[in-house]
Parts: C-alpha cells; sequence; structure tokens
C-alpha cells in the first residue's frame, strides 16, 4: 500500500515536476519526454505522477503558463513602472523585456513547434477555463496601459505577437538582430501608439 505525501512533500514534488517539464519545454523536447522520465526526475514513480497531473499535457499547459506568467508580469511592471517617463518608452522597454525573457526561455521555439500539438492533445474545456493565449496577454497589457492607438486593440496585438515571433529568425539574421529588433519596436510604437 502506497504511503500518502506530505503536503511539504507534495508541493516539493510538483516543484519538482514543474521544474523538469520547464526543462524540457525550454529545450524543445517536450514531445520526447516520458512521464516516466519527468517522475524520475521529481524523484517519484510513474504512478505517483498521475497523482499531481492528469497526462504529461496537463503538466506542459501548466509550465507554459507559469512561463508566461514570468515574462508578462516582467513587462507589466517594466510598464507601469516610474510612471512619470513617457509611455511609449516604456511599452518599448516591456516589450524589449518580453522578447528578452522569451529568447532566453527557449519559449519562441516551442510555441512555434510544439504549442500547436499541445493544444490539441487537450480538453477544449480546460483551455477556455484556463488558458490565456500569448494575444490575449497582450491585449490585456494594452487595455490596461490605457494608451491611446493609432489602430485598433486586436491590430496592435498582432504587430507586438509578430514582431516576438520573430526571434524564431534570430539565428538567421545574426548579430545585427537586436539592433533590427530595436528599429523595428521604434518603428512600431511610431504607428501604433496615438
Amino acid at each position: 500500500m502506497a504511503t500518502a505525501f506530505t503536503s511539504a512533500r507534495r508541493d516539493e514534488i510538483e516543484a519538482g515536476l514543474l521544474a523538469a517539464a520547464r526543462r524540457q519545454l525550454c529545450s524543445g523536447s517536450m514531445n520526447s519526454c516520458t512521464v516516466d522520465e519527468l517522475a524520475r526526475e521529481a524523484g517519484i514513480s510513474k504512478g505517483a505522477f498521475y497523482h499531481f497531473f492528469k497526462s504529461k499535457e496537463h503538466l506542459f499547459l501548466r509550465t507554459l503558463e507559469s512561463i508566461q506568467d514570468d515574462i508578462y508580469g516582467e513587462a507589466e511592471r517594466v510598464l507601469f513602472a516610474d510612471e512619470k517617463r513617457p509611455l511609449r518608452q516604456r511599452a518599448m522597454d516591456a516589450f524589449y523585456d518580453v522578447c528578452r525573457a522569451a529568447d532566453q526561455s527557449g519559449l519562441v521555439s516551442f510555441l512555434r513547434q510544439d504549442l500547436p500539438r499541445l493544444l490539441s492533445r487537450l480538453p477544449d474545456g480546460l483551455l477556455r477555463k484556463h488558458y490565456i493565449s500569448d494575444h490575449e496577454r497582450i491585449r490585456r497589457l494594452i487595455v490596461k496601459s490605457g494608451a491611446a492607438l493609432k489602430v485598433s486593440v486586436d491590430e496592435a496585438c498582432s504587430v507586438l505577437w509578430l514582431m516576438v515571433m520573430s526571434l524564431v529568425f534570430k539565428p538567421d539574421v545574426g548579430e545585427g538582430f537586436h539592433n533590427a529588433l530595436r528599429i523595428l519596436v521604434e518603428g512600431v510604437c511610431d504607428r501604433v501608439l496615438a
């Protein structure tokens, strides 16, 4: 008969599973990793894994949400820090911060390659109830900022999301990528912010 985990041990195991999934997600190997590997890394059996998450996909959705919370939380902090500075400058800084964090986390590669497969394997009800897309997260930041726009909020979200996804081409662009991104961001701010 299996022994129950203490509350502290449950928290420790869940943190271990999330850390293992984050490493896999950020290294681009979500599909090749198994529940056995994730459980072993967290120090539990495969059977015990299912006491924490219904499936590997549920774990990866929670991990993705955690990464997005970190990235957009930091962007919000930057956007609303020092409100004496012009909104344009704060918005540019927040956007660069999103790009830096997304780049360092390996998230962009995951979003392009694995997210559609992950979302297709999860129940629609779960996604509608819990998953907040990047587009929606960007929209919420724009609305919360109170920024006057020259375009619709949806157009602004699409443009910003397109620039984040440009990180996919960073290796192809090479050393000039960050300067090119800065030029794009400045241009977008000029065209989008009123």
